[in-house]
């Protein structure tokens, strides 16, 4: 038991940590979602081409391997800030630089193309449309989700990356229910 209370305790401490809410990777600011009109607007200026999804692939991929490194790491910590250093390496502003350079593409363009792209494929994950591990309770989703869930998903997007992305879906979905399920459901 004392083992899983200085878990407890490290984690209350991390989080604490993060809250200072001065942008640095980690906060929860950066963790939030997006607001739907945001995120709907962010969606249609970013656009992108078949080879910039393929380059996605490449760093999404390799996220899922730093994540797993990283998960590896903290169950073989010997201490409280190993782990906690292991854990906050799993944290998606930690994977995004190794996977903007798998991809080839600036961290920028990268996260403009990851963010759009995963919201993509969260709705089609949630409206059932492709296997992934997502759930969600309509019954207690807001009304702007329920909308997303109601939309086609790739309605947000560019006509030319609407297409690029679905030409891709069926290579790109299991890598990203691959990362899914290592960080959000825990590997």
């Amino acid at each position: 038991m004392r083992i899983s209370f200085r878990f407890i305790g490290m984690l209350a401490a991390l989080a604490i940590a993060s809250c200072g809410g001065d942008g640095e990777a980690g906060t929860p600011e950066t963790d939030a979602p997006m607001p739907p009109a945001a995120a709907g607007e962010a969606r249609a200026n970013t656009s992108f081409d078949e080879a910039e999804v393929d380059a996605f692939a490449r760093g999404l991929a390799r996220e899922a391997e730093l994540v797993r490194e990283a998960q590896e790491k903290a169950r073989t910590a010997a201490t409280a800030e190993e782990r906690g250093a292991a854990m906050q390496a799993q944290w998606k502003e930690q994977t995004m630089p190794g996977g903007a350079e798998a991809a080839g593409l600036p961290l920028e363009r990268y996260v403009d193309i990851r963010e759009t792209i995963t919201e993509t494929l969260q709705t089609l994950d949630f409206q059932g449309k492709i296997e992934g591990p997502m759930q969600l309770d309509t019954s207690r989703a807001t009304p702007e989700m329920r909308r997303r869930l109601e939309s086609d998903a790739f309605a947000p997007l560019p006509a030319a990356s609407a297409a690029a992305l679905r030409s891709r879906l069926d290579q790109l979905a299991p890598i990203w229910r691959t990362y899914v399920e290592l960080t959000a459901v825990g590997g």
